[in-house]
C-alpha cells in the first residue's frame, strides 16, 4: 500500500470523527431535501417530460454542477459518529481528477477492462451479469451462477446470496455470516471453473451483510483481490462504519471495490430532478469517501422498488451524461426491473434501461437484478445474456437516436409495473442439470428479440 493512499485513508476516518455533528432528521430535512430543492431552482434542471433521453449537454453540466455543489455543502453523514463528513471543492476536484480512465479486473484470460466512455460513444461498454444478492437456496447457488458465468457476452459475474448455510441461517454480525461467506466463496470457484472462466472476476461477498464476511474472506483462499467486491452508501448520502471498514481493508489488501447508492425517488431527493442531482453528488463522495474503481447509483422507486420506472430513465440518462461529460468516473448502470424471468416486460425494463444509458456515457452495465432482488430465486441468465445484446447494440447510437426506441419500449411495460409481473423461479425457466432455458422461456426471448430487431431496427 503506497503512503498517500494511506495518508488520505486516515483523512477520510478523520472527517467521520471530527465532522459537524447533526442528528439524521435534520440531515434528512434541510441537508438533504431543502438543499435539493433549492439546486433545482439554481441550476434550472428540467427537460420535457416526453422524453426518455435528454441530449442537452448544457442541461448535463448543470446538473454535474448541482450534484458537485450538493457534495461540497451537504457532504456525507456517518450514522455511526452522527458527524457530518465535509470535503472542500478542491477535494473532491482532486478525487475526481485521480479517477482513472480504465482499470483491468480478473486474471490470466479472463481479465476485464472497463474504460471511460462519453455520450454518443461508440467504444464498447464491459458487461456483468448475476443475481445482485437476490436469495437462493443452497442447492440452486451453482447452476443459478452457471447460468450467468456460461454466457460469453457476460464479461463477469455478480453473486447471489444464500438462503442458508449448512443449513443454518446467516445472521448479520455472527460467525455464520462468516460461514456463509466462505461458502460462497467455494461456491463461486466451483461456477467460474465449471464455465471454463477460472479468472473471471466476481462481485462478492453477496452473504456480507456487516463487514465481518468480506474481511473474513478477503484473503487466502477465498475471494481474490482481482474479484469485485463491494461497498455501500445507504439513502440519503449516509454511510456506516462497516462501509468505511470494508474500504480501509481493501486498500490494505490492494483490493478493486466497486461502490453503490440506491436514491429513493418519491422520498427525500423528489422526483426526477432531485434525483439526477442526488445520483451525481453520491457517485462523487462514494468516490471521496470509499475509493472504489466502479460507482452506480441504483436507484429505487419508493414503492415499486424498481429502477425502470419511467420518470426515473431520463433521470438516470441526465445525471450518467453529465458525470461522464465531466470525469473519469466509471459508473455503471444497474437494472432493477419489477419484471422477473419468463416475463416479457423483465426484457422490455432492462432493454430501455440499457438504450438510455449507454448512449449516456456509462462504462459498465449491470444486470439484471430481476423482480426487484426480493423474491427468492427469481433469477435466471438468459435476460442477463438478452441485456448484455441490447447494450452492444447500443453502442455507436446517439442519445437523439436513443430516445424514440426507449419510448416505444416504455409503452410495452408501463402499464404492468404496478401489476408486480415477477414471474418464475430460476428451476421454473431453466433445467436445473443441464443449465439451460427451459423451452418455453427461449421462445419469450426468441420472439422479444425478433420483435425489437423488427421494430427498433436493433442488431441483437
Amino acid at each position: 500500500m503506497q503512503k498517500d493512499n494511506y495518508q488520505y485513508v486516515l483523512a477520510v476516518l478523520d472527517k467521520a470523527e471530527n465532522g459537524p455533528i447533526m442528528q439524521e432528521k435534520d440531515f434528512d430535512r434541510h441537508q438533504i431535501y431543502g438543499r435539493i430543492t433549492e439546486l433545482i431552482k439554481k441550476y434550472d434542471i428540467r427537460w420535457d417530460r416526453a422524453v426518455m433521453v435528454p441530449a442537452d449537454d448544457a442541461l448535463a453540466d448543470r446538473v454535474f454542477e448541482a450534484g458537485m455543489e450538493l457534495a461540497r455543502e451537504t457532504g456525507l453523514y456517518c450514522l455511526d459518529t452522527k458527524r457530518r463528513m465535509i470535503w472542500s471543492r478542491d477535494e473532491l476536484e482532486g478525487v475526481l481528477s485521480r479517477a482513472a480512465k480504465q482499470v483491468v479486473i480478473g486474471t490470466g484470460d479472463d481479465t476485464v477492462t472497463i474504460a471511460a466512455r462519453r455520450p454518443d460513444d461508440d467504444a464498447r461498454v464491459s458487461v456483468v451479469g448475476g443475481a445482485y444478492g437476490t436469495p437462493v437456496p443452497e442447492d440452486l447457488f451453482v447452476p443459478v451462477m452457471l447460468s450467468y458465468a456460461q454466457e460469453p457476452l457476460i464479461d463477469f459475474i455478480d453473486n447471489a446470496s444464500l438462503t442458508t448455510t449448512y443449513g443454518r441461517p446467516i445472521r448479520a454480525g455472527s460467525p455464520w455470516e462468516a460461514v456463509g461467506c466462505w461458502q460462497e466463496a467455494e461456491l463461486s470457484f466451483e461456477v467460474v471453473k465449471r464455465a471454463g472462466r477460472p479468472g473471471m472476476p466476481i462481485g462478492c461477498a453477496e452473504d456480507s451483510p456487516s463487514a465481518i464476511g468480506e474481511l473474513a474472506t478477503t484473503t487466502y483462499g477465498a475471494f481474490r483481490p482481482t474479484d469485485w467486491h463491494h461497498a455501500s452508501f445507504v439513502s440519503e448520502l449516509k454511510v456506516a462504519y462497516a462501509e468505511l471498514t470494508k474500504a480501509v481493508h481493501y486498500v490494505h489488501t490492494g483490493t478493486y471495490s466497486h461502490n453503490f447508492y440506491n436514491p429513493i425517488f418519491g422520498g427525500f431527493v423528489g422526483g426526477g430532478e432531485g434525483m439526477a442531482i442526488a445520483i451525481v453528488a453520491g457517485m462523487v463522495l462514494m468516490k471521496a469517501a470509499l475509493g472504489g474503481v466502479t460507482q452506480n447509483p441504483g436507484p429505487s422507486h419508493a414503492h415499486l422498488s424498481c429502477d425502470t420506472f419511467p420518470p426515473m430513465i431520463p433521470s438516470q440518462a441526465v445525471a450518467f451524461q453529465g458525470l461522464s461529460r465531466n470525469t473519469n468516473v466509471l459508473v455503471s448502470a444497474f437494472a432493477r426491473p419489477v419484471g422477473g424471468p419468463g416475463t416479457k416486460d423483465i426484457l422490455y425494463e432492462s432493454a430501455a434501461l440499457a438504450l438510455a444509458s449507454v448512449p449516456s456515457g456509462i462504462a459498465l452495465m449491470e444486470g439484471v437484478q430481476a423482480a426487484t432482488g426480493r423474491f427468492p430465486a427469481h433469477v435466471s441468465g438468459l435476460e442477463a445474456r438478452f441485456t448484455a445484446q441490447v447494450t452492444h447494440a447500443a453502442e455507436g447510437l446517439s442519445r437523439r437516436e436513443a430516445d424514440p426506441l426507449v419510448r416505444k419500449l416504455v409503452e410495452k411495460f408501463k402499464d404492468n409495473q404496478k401489476g408486480m409481473p415477477i414471474g418464475k423461479p430460476f428451476n421454473e425457466v431453466y433445467d436445473v442439470e443441464t443449465v439451460k432455458p427451459k423451452p418455453e422461456w427461449q421462445q419469450i426471448y426468441e420472439e422479444v428479440c425478433v420483435e425489437l430487431e423488427k421494430e427498433l431496427k436493433l442488431k441483437l
